[in-house]
């Protein structure tokens, strides 16, 4: 008998199994996770990063509008019109992804929460901009600020649905997965 075959009768027993060891598994796990780089998953502290950066913009964004009083400020009643129209469009539109945002799961309920108050602590920054708007009502960039506010907040909003879309997706497909395993 060559080593090849005492080695093949020797451990014969443990070749016969018909399922594989659970290592094999976990090895395997990895790999695909390896592979698949197209699998994104929120992660709480980048949703974290991402409310926060948003705040400092917004932030910016009214110290400027403060610091730069010497403008013209000729009051234009089309301008204040045109305002209230889009403030009741994007208004229904923020309500509507915070709806969407309530409605998604997250991974625990701190972690929508957090996000969920981060996302109404943006509106501090707003009531700001309101605030000066109500001292300089035709300041025009009182106004482009008031609405890229909800501009940014419609699409860090969007960014925040479609990323849970991905891991609920994802966690989904594993759930399945493994149910078939």
């Amino acid at each position: 008998m060559n080593d090849f075959e005492k080695y093949m009768v020797e451990y014969r027993d443990k070749m016969n199994t018909e399922e594989p060891d659970h290592e094999h598994f976990d090895r395997f796990r990895r790999k695909l996770k390896k592979a698949d780089p197209k699998i994104r998953r929120i992660n709480f502290r980048h949703t974290i990063q991402i409310a926060a950066s948003i705040a400092i913009i917004l932030a910016s964004g009214v110290v400027i509008i403060k610091s730069s009083k010497g403008g013209s400020k000729i009051a234009d009643s089309q301008a204040v019109e045109e305002y209230q129209k889009a403030k009741i469009y994007y208004t229904n539109q923020v309500n509507e992804r915070f709806e969407d945002i309530s409605k998604l799961e997250f991974d625990s309920k701190k972690e929508k929460e957090v996000l969920l108050n981060e996302l109404n602590e943006m509106d501090t920054y707003y009531k700001d901009l309101l605030k000066e708007f109500k001292a300089n009502p035709g300041d025009e960039r009182v106004i482009r600020a008031l609405i890229q506010h909800y501009q940014i907040k419609l699409q860090v909003m969007d960014q925040i649905i479609e990323q849970l879309k991905e891991v609920n997706t994802h966690s989904n497909n594993e759930k399945n997965e493994e149910s078939k395993i």
